[in-house]
């Protein structure tokens, strides 16, 4: 996604600069009589590894309690509602950001080598 929008550049590796680190994470979708359906992969950025000032100001995460998770549930089944979620895949491709974000090519993807991000 973030290739077919021209989001990105690989440059070389600027000096002083925080690198966002990256990783891939993996799912398998089974259908309902066990049998494999697909197979996913996606990379995600480590935003731990961003320093605050420097390549990011402010975060949002939305936080809740189990229990709370649990009540919503409860309702939805008594009063026999339909429940979904939406998932932002892309979200931060569509946010306004004033810093440049380095971010480490993911592993087997690598345009460059070595001293490029």
């Amino acid at each position: 996604m973030l290739k077919a929008r021209d989001i990105y550049e690989v440059i070389l590796r600027p000096i002083g600069q925080n690198i966002v680190r990256s990783k891939w994470v993996y799912a398998i979708k089974w259908k309902d009589d066990k049998e494999l359906e697909r197979q996913k992969a996606k990379t995600i950025v480590k935003g731990f590894t961003q320093v605050i000032g420097e390549d990011y100001e402010e975060t949002y995460v939305f936080v809740t309690q189990l229990e709370s998770v649990h009540f919503i549930c409860a309702i939805v089944a008594s009063w026999q509602l339909c429940l979904w979620q939406i998932n932002f895949v892309s979200a931060f491709l569509n946010s306004d950001n004033a810093y440049d974000i380095y971010i480490e090519q993911p592993m087997g993807f690598e345009e460059r080598r070595n001293k490029y991000v």
